[in-house]
């Protein structure tokens, strides 16, 4: 049997392309952190609209009278809170869109690596049928040698 090894010719291209999608997916990961903090800090400032709508509403259910300034300021509070919520929504809008475009690009950079792999199985196939049919064949050459040669000396 050959002490050759098989050698794939495009290693540099399927190397290349696994490394695109290691960097790709490292990108995926960041995306995915920056829409979990995103997403955290839109569930606290909902959290602290709900509280101050609730503050809102207990301070309306009393018979006291409110200040005009404390109106007011719960007032502007409360909007500045929803404008918080509005402005981090269009965030995680825009941070979901960018997550989706590399969620796009790791698949694009999947199917070319596999692509590269499974040509480079198929000519590792084509490399071992080769291989085990040379060997067969020395095989036979050497025991067509052999009987040739012992018929040849009387055997």
């Amino acid at each position: 049997m050959s002490r050759t090894r098989f050698r794939y010719a495009l290693q540099p291209v399927l190397l290349t392309r696994q490394w695109a999608l290691d960097t790709l997916l490292l990108e995926l990961d960041e995306h995915n952190a920056a829409v979990a903090a995103q997403a955290a800090l839109q569930a606290e400032t909902q959290a602290r609209y709900q509280a101050a709508a609730s503050d809102w509403r207990a301070m309306a259910a009393t018979p006291q009278a409110q200040s005009v300034q404390t109106f007011a300021m719960n007032g502007r509070y409360l909007a500045d809170l929803a404008r918080q919520m509005r402005e981090q929504a269009a965030r995680m809008d825009e941070l979901s869109a960018a997550c989706d475009e590399v969620v796009a690009q790791v698949v694009r950079a999947q199917r070319a690596l596999g692509t590269v792999e499974r040509h480079r199985d198929d000519m590792r196939r084509q490399y071992i049928q080769k291989r085990v049919s040379a060997d067969f064949k020395l095989a036979d050459d050497q025991w067509n040698t052999l009987q040739t040669g012992g018929a040849s000396h009387g055997h």
